[in-house]
C-alpha cells in the first residue's frame, strides 16, 4: 500500500509539475509585458465617463462604457479584470489589444504580439478556440490527491519514528 501511495504522489506530481511550470512561465511573461507590447496610438476613444460614485467603478460599468463608445463590441472582449485602481482588457482585434483603463477613466492601449496571445490562452486556460477548463478541473482534482498522498505518505513516518522514540525510553 505504502508502494503504491509513493508511486501514485511521484507521477501525479511530475503531471502537475509540467502544468505549474507552464502558469509560472506564462504568468511571468504576461506579467511583464510591456516588452511584447507597442503603444496603440490608433483608438478613437481615449476615455470613459467615471460613475457618479467610485463604488459603481466595477467592471460591468467599465465594460458597458467601452460598448457605449461605439469602437468596441462585447463579442471581441474577451475578458476584463481589476488591477490595482485600474482595470485590464483584452480586446479580441488583429492585432489583439491589452487595454488599461485608469482610476480617471483614461485609456491606454498596447497592441499585443501574437506570441502572447498564446501565452495568454495558455495561462487562462483557452487557448485556439478551444476551451480546455475541464482540463484544468482534473488538473486541480490531480493537486487535491496529491495534496491527500503526500499527507498519507508522509505523516504517518512521522508518527513511527515517535513512538520508536518513546519505546526506546
Amino acid at each position: 500500500m505504502n508502494k503504491l501511495n509513493r508511486n501514485l504522489h511521484r507521477y501525479i506530481g511530475l503531471i502537475v509539475s509540467l502544468f505549474l511550470m507552464m502558469w509560472v512561465i506564462t504568468g511571468f511573461l504576461l506579467f511583464n509585458v510591456p516588452w511584447y507590447q507597442e503603444k496603440a496610438n490608433d483608438l478613437k476613444t481615449t476615455s470613459i465617463a467615471l460613475p457618479a460614485t467610485s463604488s459603481d467603478y466595477t467592471i460591468s460599468y467599465v465594460g458597458d462604457a467601452l460598448i457605449k463608445t461605439g469602437e468596441y463590441k462585447w463579442e471581441e472582449i474577451r475578458s476584463i479584470t481589476k488591477s490595482g485602481e485600474n482595470f485590464k482588457v483584452y480586446v479580441k482585434r488583429d492585432p489583439i489589444l491589452r487595454i488599461t483603463v485608469d482610476k480617471n477613466g483614461q485609456i491606454t492601449a498596447l497592441k499585443q504580439d501574437p506570441i502572447l496571445d498564446l501565452f495568454y490562452g495558455l495561462h487562462v486556460g483557452e487557448w485556439e478556440d478551444i476551451n480546455y477548463v475541464t482540463l484544468l478541473e482534473v488538473i486541480s482534482i490531480l493537486v487535491v490527491i496529491l495534496t491527500v498522498t503526500g499527507w498519507v505518505y508522509f505523516l504517518p513516518k512521522r508518527k513511527k519514528r515517535k513512538l520508536n522514540v518513546a519505546s526506546d525510553s
